[in-house]
């Protein structure tokens, strides 16, 4: 299994009931060739996969199968020779502003409706426009798009040019209703309909493995190749499976509050936004502007998503920042030293999905004294990220209580790196005040595309990992709780009240 995240790849070798037998994790470059654009190189993404994968073929039996989830809304052109016609524009690119504003203003809200969410400057659909635009040359010699780092991988290993729903749902590109890509869109863009990747669902097989592709990785020739889930479906599946009102929390480098409201019946009807600081009210087909309406891990789901472009970016940087040289276990010692603080960080370094929408939202401090200190500074970047998180649960409570099955007394299950530090997870649910539970916290990923895996090959699909949790390892508020219940509703302010300074900083 692989998980192609935004600054490391993982992949795992897991045995039948899903328990990992060998591990390994190779690092990503990401480049930033100007404010507010994000890169990477397709090239970088493949060697990272054929290390890991050989790293974990090394030390264990050889794998049914090899099946690939990871972040999504990559757009990746690829010319007619298979390769890269340039480096992939990432999901926090928001260079594409002005192309999103002629296609809003094209299709008014047509587009919302067709494709379930409120477009921003990362859609996919608004950077094609910008490569058609900006790089003429490099538009008019693509071959073939895949909108993921999955999708690349897979492609490159031998398989078709695919893209999962979940993933599809991200781009913009997607008729969520019909489940196509919606020819409107398609004509606008210029782009012919056989440039664009074949949609399937989150378990699915699309090829067999490459001979070229299976001497670089070590493994057989036609070894099965499974298209599993997008990140957001992967995650949530490998945690809480496909329960409806099942909620979860991921914790990495981006963070978001995944929740699952039921099937995905008839067509989407009604308004698609609201007040930015409204909650979500309304039919499931009327998601909140900052509150990304996706198809789920088999796509056959409807799942909410509230996403914190930087939540373990921001919580690095601030390591790196307030406490220079100090290590992971050395930070998290001085946080629990410094106790909550009155400090409010707005945790947004690069634009803002949820829980507001505004991709010129920048970072922030409010509430610092002459007596400050470093640790205090690191710890208000792990509550600013608590804080953001309890907004978004904030917005989708009134959608999730209309669903049979949800409990808003229940404890969370938390992924991802941030998952593993027992201070950042005690400060998350202290913020929330709701329990939450670290859940095999770097491998919920591995895990649900180990789940779409056996559903793809008719084998027997291992329980979701919240499922084995120990009551004992659950997490809950404690005595901070009443403090940063006190300082919520301000940190939720903070993004408005300071949207017309972020607009003077982005005009420099």
């Amino acid at each position: 299994m692989v998980d192609a995240g935004t600054t490391t790849l993982k992949a795992a070798l897991l045995d039948p009931a899903g328990r990992a037998l060998v591990t390994a994790a190779v690092e990503l470059p990401v480049e930033h060739p100007g404010p507010g654009r994000a890169e990477q190189q397709p090239d970088d993404w493949w060697r990272a996969f054929v290390t890991a994968v050989r790293r974990c073929r090394a030390g264990g039996p050889p794998p049914a199968a090899l099946a690939v989830t990871g972040q999504m809304q990559d757009l990746v052109l690829l010319g007619g020779d298979g390769r890269p016609a340039r480096p992939a524009l990432l999901y926090s690119d928001l260079r594409a502003t002005a192309e999103l504003a002629a296609l809003t203003a094209r299709f008014g809200g047509a587009w919302s409706q067709a494709v379930g969410n409120v477009p921003e400057p990362s859609s996919t659909a608004a950077q094609l426009l910008w490569v058609r635009e900006h790089e003429p040359d490099t538009f008019a010699a693509v071959r073939t798009m895949v909108f993921s780092a999955p999708g690349y991988l897979l492609w490159r290993a031998g398989g078709r040019a695919t893209c999962d729903l979940t993933t599809a749902s991200t781009t913009g590109l997607l008729d969520i209703a019909e489940r196509t890509w919606w020819p409107p869109l398609l004509e606008v863009l210029g782009v012919a309909a056989e440039l664009l990747p074949e949609l399937v669902d989150g378990v699915s097989v699309v090829g067999g493995l490459g001979r070229a592709a299976a001497g670089e990785l070590d493994l057989s020739v036609g070894l099965p190749l499974v298209h599993a889930p997008g990140d957001a479906a992967a995650v949530t599946g490998g945690l809480i499976g496909e329960r409806p009102g099942a909620v979860s929390i991921s914790l990495g480098t981006s963070g978001w509050v995944a929740a699952l409201t039921g099937p995905l019946t008839g067509p989407l009807t009604g308004p698609l936004t609201g007040p930015p600081n409204a909650p979500l009210t309304g039919p499931p087909s009327a998601p909140h502007e900052a509150v990304h309406h996706l198809l789920g891990p088999t796509g056959r789901e409807s799942l909410l998503i509230g996403a914190l472009l930087s939540a373990g970016a921001t919580v690095d940087w601030a390591r790196r920042t307030y406490l220079p040289g100090a290590g992971h276990l050395d930070a998290d010692a001085a946080a629990s030293r410094a106790g909550p603080t009155d400090l409010l960080m707005l945790p947004s370094l690069a634009g803002e999905r949820s829980p507001v929408r505004d991709p010129l939202a920048v970072g922030a401090v409010v509430g610092l004294r002459p007596d400050t200190t470093g640790a205090q500074l690191y710890r208000a970047a792990v509550e600013g990220v608590g804080y953001a998180l309890r907004r978004i649960l904030e917005i989708m409570e009134p959608r999730l209580a209309a669903v049979p099955g949800y409990d808003a007394s229940s404890w969370l299950p938390v992924s991802g790196g941030g998952a593993l530090s027992p201070v950042s997870a005690q400060i998350v649910a202290d913020v929330l005040g709701r329990p939450v539970a670290p859940v095999a916290a770097e491998h919920a990923g591995l895990h649900g595309a180990y789940r779409a895996a056996a559903a793809a090959l008719g084998a027997p699909v291992p329980a979701p990992l919240a499922a084995a949790v120990d009551p004992s390892t659950v997490l809950r508020p404690g005595a901070a709780r009443d403090h940063y219940d006190r300082l919520a509703g301000a940190h939720a302010q903070l993004w408005e009240l300071l949207r017309p300074t972020f607009r003077v900083l982005e005009r420099g």
